[in-house]
């Protein structure tokens, strides 16, 4: 909570500026030091007249010896408006020398130092209730900020500038005072407080909130209601889970159509594949046109998972389009894929992506009505700059009926539009790849094609899943510690969501295959998660182990990727009912007991601490298959969508737990469990899974 010194100074503040790993050495900042930077984002600057320096925590020792505040700028490679930032203000000459004279100036890619973004981002939101990218701080030589905003103009630059400048002069205890009850203030959205008993949850708890959620609900466009549509991933996986356990068929619809509008809107690009990362408007038209890996691999997921439930066509196709994408867009020679792809091309936003009249004439030929007609062009309204984007029709079948058209024909059609697109494309610059391969974005995408597996029975699919897991282990790992990114011979610490996620790639390749070796690194990694970042003030994990920041990190939101501790939760919990050790469930049941309060009332922020509820409210099952035909009969069964499910194999003896005694040479049986107890064994699936009653439905 924010206390009224923070918030008057914050006013107050506010008011005056509206109306107004690298050897670090002082004769260093007398320059730009970016040049040999492996990091795309970093390197986009060099050129720079500011004398940008790259994030270090020694930068820190010199400010205050220098007695000059800091400015921490933040972004990414795929960053439209950080590019505009960087090419409008940060090549003015006037600007750099007022930053260079007055400031230590530092450049931050937040895929390389998510745990520096996060903290400032959140200083950010604080003090001005907003976020976003470019982000620009100005901070006391202590790395406190008194400043955040996003993209700046720069004339809105030059002005900011000169404001702190001048209260630096005039007013340090001021800036002090700001510096302090920010810092405070995001000291204390990290620190939640242990509890002294473990909570209880009933079913009431989620179905109150899922209500309060549905309320947001756009039931004409789907998605929550927003000026700007995100995909978000997690929250629907959980309604999907949710709809199923209690048979509610209006939220299980809701999914569904925004499935089906998100299948067949601006948001994918129709053409080549691939999730842009979100809409600048509510209707999913008009994308903001990068394609982050983070978003490919979780949309495999989401629409493998839903493809067991609905089994929609067009789902599979879906999953298989942005595989196809990523492999043939983002893959790296290591196998393993690298981070985004950029939104401009020359200096352009969605250049690549959209055509003049001219172009479309060529592309539909005779077919231009039809062309317009099915990509919503309207030719008097351009996008942009006399451009147009393709912006598929949402309802095909309408559309082919009221055109009378039949889908073969009109397949045919498509496909050579789609070859003309090609052509034009093929003379146009690509938007750029981000060459730096992410730990943790890697691993979701080893559980998405492992979803996808399940889904689809693609053998291929689990051969790159269980390749790239190798490969991560290879290049992921520097002193027995996870990194978190890399390129070349650069790398940076890896942070709680590479552990979490990459615990639970191991976690589900043990589930598909049966290989003890994966449920063993599943849990090492866990067990290293609590070693390393256990907070000593709450039952969660920190964020990060750099100690530097002016503030502790503790990751619980479910945004547009999943809290690190809502997945660390969720595999002590599978880890638990696995190998039968309550101190895994008692860790579990903590955590999750800890952001009861936090999340009451805002279940659609914390998705994935959501599901954990269910897992609690609702019986759990664990679903043992064991015997020399495991793999081919866990194969059937993970064809359904299975919720508070936990389905594990294993063809031979083995000494976990779940399995003792109960592997037999001349049968294979299915073992429905709930704590530690084992229902009557079947050797035919049907019967096995009749024992869990939401299934018999789904």
């Amino acid at each position: 909570m924010l206390n009224n010194n923070y918030i008057k100074s914050s006013i107050i503040f506010s008011l005056l500026i509206m109306s107004c790993e690298n050897e670090i050495t002082i004769n260093s900042m007398e320059s730009n030091q970016l040049k040999n930077e492996t990091s795309l984002y970093l390197k986009q600057h060099a050129e720079n007249p500011v004398n940008w320096q790259r994030w270090s925590n020694s930068i820190f020792d010199f400010s205050g010896e220098l007695n000059k505040l800091v400015i921490v700028s933040i972004g990414y490679s795929s960053c439209h408006w950080c590019h505009v930032m960087e090419d409008e203000t940060f090549t003015d000459e006037k600007i750099a020398e007022l930053m260079n004279d007055n400031f230590i100036n530092i450049k931050v890619d937040r895929e390389e130092n998510p745990d520096v973004d996060q903290a400032y981002m959140t200083a950010s939101q604080l003090m001005t209730g907003m976020g976003g990218w470019p982000l620009n701080v100005i901070a006391l030589p202590d790395g406190s900020p008194i400043y955040a905003g996003t993209y700046h103009t720069k004339e809105q630059w030059f002005d900011i500038l000169n404001r702190i400048i001048r209260l630096k002069e005039n007013n340090y205890e001021g800036l002090e005072e700001i510096a302090n009850n920010v810092k405070n203030g995001v000291i204390g959205i990290n620190t939640i407080t242990k509890k002294s008993e473990v909570s209880e949850f009933n079913k009431d708890f989620l179905t109150t909130n899922t209500k309060i959620w549905s309320d947001k609900w756009d039931l004409d466009d789907g998605g929550d209601i927003a000026q700007q549509k995100f995909i978000s991933p997690s929250k629907y996986q959980y309604l999907l889970n949710y709809g199923s356990i209690y048979e509610d068929q209006e939220t299980l619809n809701y999914v569904k159509k925004t499935l089906d509008i998100i299948s067949n809107s601006g948001i994918v690009d129709i053409v080549e594949g691939g999730f842009y990362r979100y809409t600048v408007d509510p209707e999913w038209k008009v994308p903001h046109f990068e394609k982050m890996l983070y978003d490919q691999a979780q949309m495999i997921s989401l629409y493998s998972n839903a493809y067991k439930l609905f089994r929609t066509k067009e789902y599979k196709d879906l999953v298989y389009q942005t595989i196809n994408f990523i492999d043939s867009e983002m893959n790296s020679p290591n196998d393993l894929y690298y981070a985004a792809m950029d939104a401009d091309t020359d200096g352009e936003e969605g250049k690549y992506y959209s055509f003049n009249e001219n172009e479309i004439q060529l592309i539909s030929g005779e077919q231009i009505e039809l062309f317009n007609s099915f990509f919503n062009i309207d030719l008097r309204k351009p996008w942009d700059n006399n451009k147009f984007l393709l912006l598929p029709t949402r309802d095909i079948e309408s559309w082919l009926s009221s055109n009378s058209l039949n889908k073969d024909a009109f397949i045919k059609m498509r496909d050579r539009w789609f070859s003309e697109i090609m052509k034009i494309k093929s003379k146009r610059t690509k938007p750029r790849i981000d060459d730096k391969t992410i730990v943790s974005w890697n691993a979701l995408s080893i559980i998405g094609l492992i979803d996808a597996y399940d889904a689809f029975n693609d053998d291929l699919l689990l051969t790159k899943a269980k390749n790239m897991f190798d490969n991560l282990l290879k290049k992921g790992f520097k002193n027995n510690m996870l990194i978190h990114t890399f390129k070349e011979k650069q790398y940076q610490d890896g942070v709680l969501e590479d552990y979490a996620f990459l615990s639970k790639a191991a976690m589900r390749l043990f589930q598909t295959t049966g290989e003890e070796y994966y449920f063993n690194k599943s849990k090492e990694i866990v067990d290293n998660s609590i070693k390393y970042f256990k907070d000593e003030e709450s039952d969660l994990l920190l964020y990060t182990t750099n100690k530097e920041l002016f503030t502790k990190i503790v990751s619980i939101d479910d945004g547009v990727i999943p809290s690190p501790n809502s997945i660390i939760a969720e595999q002590l919990f599978n880890i638990g009912h696995i190998v039968f050790d309550d101190y895994y469930l008692d860790q579990s049941n903590k955590m999750v007991s800890s952001v009861k309060e936090i999340i009451d009332g805002n279940i659609n922020s914390y998705s994935v601490w959501a599901n954990n509820i269910l897992n609690r409210v609702e019986l759990f099952y664990e679903i043992a298959v064991i015997g020399k035909d495991s793999d081919s009969k866990t194969k059937l069964i993970s064809e359904k969508l299975l919720p508070n499910v936990i389905l594990v194999q294993s063809n031979t003896e083995s000494e976990i737990p779940l399995f003792v005694d109960r592997y037999f040479e001349d049968e294979t049986y299915i073992y429905v469990c709930q704590n530690k107890t084992c229902q009557r064994p079947e050797t035919d699936i049907k019967y096995a899974l009749e024992q869990i009653p939401y299934l018999k439905t789904n």
